[in-house]
């Protein structure tokens, strides 16, 4: 197969798409003008390594080997934020059942959200739907009305002021109301896209409940949502004593451990790491986690946190890090393995967590000695861990290294020197040291195409990004190391695309990454279009026997249809006209408040949908801004000819302010705006679009580009058109 651009093309679309995003996201920015400091990763990574103390964690820094979370990126030496957050996400535990405690949550994630982290709950404990209350005289709105509520605000509160929050909701399978927390965010699709929920799966009789496994698998089916945690496996393989409670989940779902607690996460660039000799690679591993876990602890010496005063207890009291990798499917690829290889690609993903997770262990040992020779702060002490695991990893980690790593006797003398320190000890210094987060933004910083444990999405990425000027530019992202590659390589590296890989194997490469990691992994499961409830009822009972912690999976196409009876193949159907492919293009409108008009065109290239979103979720103009769209969209498909009608009846209408486009001019209402946009459209239809973004119609509308390109990855939510993530 031919690449579309050569080999300097691609690497001029990676450096301006790295501008972008360091420029839109990570930049220090003037504190009068709030133009961009830092134009490129290179500066950005200069600007962070120098809060290190130790040479080597700088130097791996500015190399580019390990890279820390997005909220340090954006804050860590930034003199001017006066928010200066440093972690990703914390899990908060439970909302208690009091009006109190439920604002005083919601008052807990404000400060997260602003201090650039998400957040994690659990609303199990709020008193049913129906319950009297206030000795009889009214009744309690139960656990989903308050599940609604955090997630409008999560939409509404920005991270750091530079993405939208990220929040993970978190309900028992028995509570009395588990069935409206299962489907009330696939009844309501794009009402409910500030969290994603996750059922607790605390014992095996949920798996007896063949009304709510099948539920679970409709809903799974439809919306992507919920996702399963298992808790009995959280608490049973994880170093975090079960009398801590470690099941409480970050909102991508890779870190599960003690509530009010911060996950301090950093990633090891595995493509970094490579060279031609495998045993050196895992050597380079080890080492890269090695410094990462020291670079955490620096991190966690910092402070950063924020003003919520018991997670900073807590977080310095269990100094939990979280140290994964990104690249995975690069490294297999290098070394001649198919992700899709059901024996070989999973062997090579454990043997690689395994070096991660050995140097992570390494790393907190050599911060404690490290520091004791600084001789600037007090001695840390070790944390109590639970031996029961303990002992299981490290019979494990010998097994395998028997069985299937190379330089046997290294790694069996690695493994048997910090297991015998931890036991001397009883713990290392830090509660956890490893977790496989998403990535998605870092990744690309890094220039990596697979992202986290993910395959390659696509052989080529092409990512829409908005300029000063409110116009849209395209790059097309082609991964570097595909240039190295002959053409029989690059036809077998397209065999293992995202869509390709079938949904056990996705699970194969889980368990192996899960075998050696103190907390879980954040990953998507993608299940093609025409996968039926009785399959993902399956896949759900292969999960349920695996090590898995949890499952998220993510059905193509999903909320165009409806179910169809006795397990047969799932069809989406549409009365009017045939929606499958549609292409569309989105206005941004500056006005009393932000506007964003999307029109989408079916399969013919005639207008067929209209998207309006004013960014206030929840608003009375928000809801009749929706109206509209939903209106005109039924009225379009209906009849295509009806578009100069509707422009003609919309555009003598005004209001007193005005909604301003780079393109369309000056407008003096919404629907004045509305008009604009399918006047233009029509235009449109007589002449190629030459831009057109294409993909499915189950994506959500991306609150960064307005685009209806929004898909779960990696427990996350990414923008397949601008690189948005909400992680």
């Amino acid at each position: 197969m031919d690449l579309p651009i050569s080999f300097d093309e691609a690497l001029k679309e990676w450096e301006r798409f790295e501008e972008y995003l360091v420029q839109a996201r990570y930049a220090i920015r003037n504190n009068k003008t709030g133009v961009p400091m830092e134009k490129d990763m290179t500066q950005v990574l200069l600007r962070i390594s120098k809060q290190f103390k130790h040479p080597a964690v700088s130097k791996a820094l500015i190399h580019g080997t390990i890279i820390t979370a997005t909220p340090f990126l954006m804050n860590g030496g930034n003199p001017y934020t006066r928010r200066a957050g440093y972690y990703s996400c914390y899990p908060l535990g439970d909302v208690e059942d009091s009006t109190d405690a439920i604002f005083d949550m919601e008052r807990d994630l404000v400060s997260i959200f602003q201090h650039a982290g998400g957040g994690g709950i659990d609303v199990s404990k709020i008193r049913p739907k129906g319950t009297i209350v206030d000795n009889g005289q009214g009744l309690a709105s139960g656990p989903v009305s308050f599940a609604k509520g955090f997630s409008h605000l999560s939409e509404r509160i920005s991270q750091g002021g530079k993405r939208r929050g990220a929040l993970m909701i978190q309900g028992d399978w028995d509570i009395k109301d588990v069935k409206e927390f299962i489907t009330f965010k696939g009844d309501n699709p794009g009402q409910y896209t500030g969290c994603n929920i996750s059922l607790n799966v605390t014992d095996e009789k949920f798996w007896e409940n063949e009304e709510l496994t099948t539920l679970v698998a409709e809903y799974i089916w439809k919306s992507g949502d919920p996702g399963l945690l298992f808790t009995q496996k959280s608490m049973a393989n994880t170093p975090v004593p079960a009398k801590y409670n470690p099941v409480y989940s970050n909102p991508c779902g890779e870190y599960l451990s003690t509530k009010d607690t911060a996950c301090n996460l950093l990633t090891v660039c595995l493509p970094k790491c490579l060279h031609e000799d495998k045993d050196k690679f895992f050597d380079g591993v080890f080492e890269a986690a090695r410094l990462a876990a020291i670079a955490g602890n620096e991190i966690l010496d910092l402070g950063g946190f924020p003003p919520i005063e018991r997670i900073k207890i807590n977080t310095l009291k269990f100094r939990p890090i979280g140290i994964g990798f990104t690249g995975l499917h690069y490294a297999m690829n290098y070394f001649g393995v198919s992700y899709a290889d059901e024996h070989e690609a999973p062997l090579f993903a454990k043997a690689t967590q395994l070096a991660l997770m050995l140097g992570s262990m390494q790393g907190s040992l050599d911060y404690a000695e490290f520091i004791k020779k600084e001789g600037k702060q007090k001695k840390l002490t070790p944390q109590e861990w639970n031996m029961t695991y303990v002992d299981k990893i490290d019979s494990e980690a010998l097994a395998f290294i028997a069985s299937d790593m190379p330089n046997k006797a290294q790694w069996r003398k690695r493994t048997t020197d910090i297991f015998t320190t931890l036991r001397k000890l009883g713990g290392l210094y830090n509660s956890v040291t490893t977790s496989q987060a998403p990535t998605g933004s870092i990744s690309q910083l890094m220039r990596v195409a697979c992202t986290g444990v993910e395959p390659y999405f696509s052989m080529i990425q092409r990512r829409k990004v908005k300029d000063v000027d409110d116009t849209w530019k395209e790059f097309v992202l082609v991964p570097l190391e595909f240039y190295q590659y002959e053409e029989e390589k690059l036809e077998w590296v397209a065999d293992q695309t995202a869509h390709k890989i079938e949904p056990y194997q996705q699970i194969r490469i889980l368990e192996a990454c899960q075998a050696f990691n103190h907390t879980a992994v954040s990953k998507t499961i993608n299940l093609p279009a025409d996968t039926t409830v009785a399959e993902i009822k399956k896949i759900l009972q292969y999960a349920r026997k695996s090590n898995l912690k949890g499952i998220t999976m993510f059905r193509d196409s999903s909320m165009e249809g409806v179910l169809s009876d006795h397990g047969s193949k799932l069809e989406a159907t549409g009365e009017f006209c045939d929606m499958d492919v549609r292409s569309g293009s989105t206005y941004k409108f500056r006005g009393p408040a932000p506007l964003y008009i999307t029109a989408n065109k079916g399969g013919q290239g005639h207008v067929r949908e209209i998207f309006l979103n004013t960014t206030k979720s929840g608003s009375t103009l928000h809801g009749m801004s929706e109206a509209l769209g939903r209106v005109i969209s039924v009225a379009l498909q209906h009849d295509y000819r009806l578009v100069g009608k509707i422009a003609r009846t919309l555009e003598d209408i005004s209001s007193d302010g005005a909604w301003i486009s780079a393109s369309l001019g000056r407008c003096y209402s919404i629907p004045a705006a509305l008009a604009k946009v399918l006047d233009k459209n029509a235009e449109d239809e007589l002449k190629e679009d030459p831009d057109p973004y294409v993909g499915p119609s189950s994506y959500a509308s991306c609150p960064a580009c307005g685009k209806l390109s929004l898909r779960r990855s990696g427990g996350c939510n990414q923008c397949v058109s601008c690189g948005y993530s909400s992680c």
